[in-house]
């Protein structure tokens, strides 16, 4: 992600989802993370993922 930049993603019902910063620092979903952080999502919700300096994310959405 470029510095400014915002992307939504919908995860759908029954999906789970992972997030990690490998590098940079974002805002998701109104909690700041850095390089290194990762977060579980256990339920279906819009994530709102944006960064003022940049940053590297990885986001994984699967089946349980």
């Amino acid at each position: 992600m470029q510095a400014g930049d915002r992307l939504s993603y919908q995860l759908q019902p029954n999906r789970y989802g992972w997030l990690q910063v490998a590098r940079g620092a974002v805002n998701l979903n109104g909690h700041a993370l850095q390089a290194g952080d990762g977060v579980a999502i256990n339920e279906a919700e819009l994530l709102k993922i944006n960064t003022d300096s940049g940053a590297e994310i990885l986001l994984f959405d699967f089946l349980a």
